[in-house]
């Protein structure tokens, strides 16, 4: 089974399940809060539940959190169980911490549509976008578009990198651009 075929499924292995996905946005007055602070300084002692969802457990902290964390469409979809998630509409200690480990290379995250890995955020993520704006695509189509139209890759360099030809990538990238020109 190749993981862009599996879907994300919330896992029941641990309490407090995580509700459905929300986007991130930084806030207009974002400023260097105690969240951030703290997502600095400490460190995380969780780790990855399944390709979605991790544990975070910061080390002054005195519980774990359960958080989504992943990528759908071309969103961060992230959300916490802890009160300081909604206080902070949405930038808690946890997922900010996930965030400071994702931007200096410490963590993977998985984009749920594709199954693709991205090591550091990807050129062509926006925060505040609609997570099923690409619904209508394939996971190839998604991909290409993504890697390709959207990202830093020339089709024959994406062409090699994911072991497929030119002319399929361009037949993966017209039907994708096709789908999404009725959606602009």
């Amino acid at each position: 089974m190749s993981r862009a075929s599996r879907s994300w499924q919330a896992s029941d292995d641990l309490p407090q399940s995580v509700g459905g996905p929300s986007t991130l946005s930084m806030p207009d007055d974002w400023t260097l809060s105690t969240a951030w602070k703290r997502a600095q300084s400490e460190d995380d002692r969780g780790g990855a539940i399944n390709d979605a969802e991790r544990v975070v457990y910061l080390s002054d902290g005195d519980s774990t959190h359960r958080v989504l964390w992943a990528l759908q469409g071309r969103t961060l979809v992230a959300d916490c169980d802890c009160a300081g998630y909604q206080y902070h509409g949405g930038w808690c200690a946890h997922v900010a911490s996930l965030w400071w480990q994702w931007v200096r290379g410490q963590i993977v995250v998985a984009h749920l549509d594709t199954g693709r890995e991205y090591p550091s955020p990807p050129a062509w993520l926006r925060l505040d976008d609609e997570p099923t704006a690409f619904n209508q695509l394939t996971p190839a189509e998604l991909d290409a578009y993504l890697t390709c139209d959207l990202g830093s890759l020339g089709v024959r360099e994406y062409a090699r990198l994911s072991g497929r030809s030119p002319g399929t990538i361009g037949n993966l990238l017209r039907s994708a651009r096709d789908e999404m020109e009725g959606r602009r």
